[in-house]
């Protein structure tokens, strides 16, 4: 669950970025929670949406990154450039003998939520 300050802003972003979208939604008087997830898995990201906020979240020290994975991150990195977005640079991730562990990139949402887009290899199938 993270906590969003303009839903329609991050909703937006969700299905354009990572191709989610709204699986269920319970409104309240004083919040919202809205669950998002794609064809492809059962696992669900939830925003928070506490109506009347305007200031920006503090992340603190316990929050790292939620991860999704591509079939090519650089046509991923691409495809979210052409959108306007601004992702990271890709990078990849090696052992000691230089094979691959990992390629990715990371890319941050409205709210400054960083999330790795890793391609699909070894681990991350």
């Amino acid at each position: 669950m993270i906590r969003v300050v303009d839903l329609d802003r991050s909703l937006r972003f969700y299905e354009d970025a990572l191709g989610l979208t709204l699986s269920h939604r319970l409104d309240f008087d004083e919040f919202s929670l809205v669950y998002l997830r794609n064809a492809e898995t059962e696992a669900e990201i939830e925003l928070t949406w506490n109506k009347g906020r305007e200031t920006p979240y503090s992340h603190g020290d316990g929050y790292g990154h939620v991860a999704v994975v591509v079939d090519d991150v650089h046509a991923e990195r691409e495809r979210l450039i052409a959108l306007g977005l601004q992702p990271k640079e890709v990078r990849e991730f090696n052992d000691a003998s230089g094979d691959l562990l990992a390629r990715y990139f990371f890319i941050e949402d409205p709210d400054g939520y960083k999330i790795e887009v890793l391609e699909k290899h070894g681990h991350y199938q």
